[in-house]
């Protein structure tokens, strides 16, 4: 038998892919790097897919590391592709149904709220009027509220504001107002929140995240530390992945000024660069034996269907 070739999904290859492809490698598997948008539906073909490099066979199992910007169209063809692979019986490592859970922050926080999770205060329309009413009576009660894209990342485009002169110059994107109430650092001047990375229901490494600013993101400039974390913190987070059906992700937790702790989000197709360097712990290789032991199963379903 061959050894297994399997694909990971990004629309740009760096370091993290490099990290996979190495760590793969050490358990005797391919990794070849491509694009979900560079894949076509084809029903001249068998399965009605081709993905680049992959034209007479299926994937022994797909990992997804990004999904670029595009139109509903774009991404409706890229999750159809994740979809079908699943329906073909490749293990795909977040599933396409994770990835909806995460990639709107609005999905996010009403998962997170169905499952009575601790999550901020959270308000999604598309109404101004509404909008307006609603930072209003938040601002009238002393509460200060963060403004984010329902899709984003990093920490990018994310604005905090305490009065309705703030609130009208703010030019939502896409004309959604998504609105969080601000959680002030438990300790003051002092903001920082825990990364968690869970994969497959446990928690295999996590960091603090301190910065002279609100926004803590590693790519806004944060400052990351090796911490230990609580049980409650454990708990938290793999309760989060499970909200969200994924595989693995990586959690934000923050403190809240009664030592609680809440979940901020919920990160489907996490980066741990700052994890790893903050930690030392092998992120990829704990994500391809997660991988490796995904394929091992399929195959032995495949081997016990082929009994009967």
């Amino acid at each position: 038998m061959s050894p297994p070739k399997v694909v990971i999904f990004n629309d740009t290859h760096g370091w993290h892919s490099e990290q996979l492809v190495n760590a793969l490698q050490s358990l005797g598997i391919t990794a070849v790097l491509t694009d979900l948008a560079e894949c076509t539906i084809d029903l001249d073909h068998p399965t009605g897919l081709i993905i680049p490099g992959f034209e007479d066979q299926l994937p022994a199992a797909a990992m997804v590391r990004g999904i670029a910007p595009g139109s509903l169209e774009q991404i409706t063809l890229r999750m159809d592709v994740l979809h079908t692979l699943a329906e073909l019986n490749v293990p795909v490592f977040n599933p396409a149904s994770a990835i909806e859970h995460t990639v709107d922050k609005a999905r996010t926080s009403l998962r997170l709220h169905l499952a009575r999770l601790n999550t901020p205060k959270t308000w999604a329309c598309e109404n101004s009027i509404l909008a307006r009413k609603i930072a209003a009576q938040q601002f009238y009660k002393d509460i200060a509220l963060v403004i984010k894209p329902l899709f984003g990342c990093q920490g990018k485009g994310i604005e905090k504001i305490t009065n309705l002169d703030q609130f009208d110059a703010i030019k939502p994107v896409g004309n959604t107002f998504y609105m969080q109430e601000y959680i002030a650092p438990f300790e003051q001047e002092l903001w920082q929140d825990w990364r968690l990375m869970v994969i497959d229901s446990q928690v295999c490494a996590a960091m603090s995240r301190r910065s002279q600013h609100w926004i803590t993101n590693f790519a806004q400039g944060a400052d990351c530390f090796t911490t230990t974390v609580t049980s409650e913190m454990e708990q938290l987070a793999i309760d989060a992945t499970r909200a969200v059906q994924a595989d693995y992700a990586g959690v934000d937790l923050i403190r809240n000024q009664d030592g609680s702790y809440t979940i901020l989000e919920v990160n489907s197709v996490p980066a741990w660069k700052g994890l790893y360097q903050a930690t030392g712990i092998n992120i990829a290789q704990h994500l391809a034996q997660a991988l490796a032991t995904r394929i091992q199963t399929s195959v032995n379903t495949t081997l016990g269907h082929a009994k009967y």
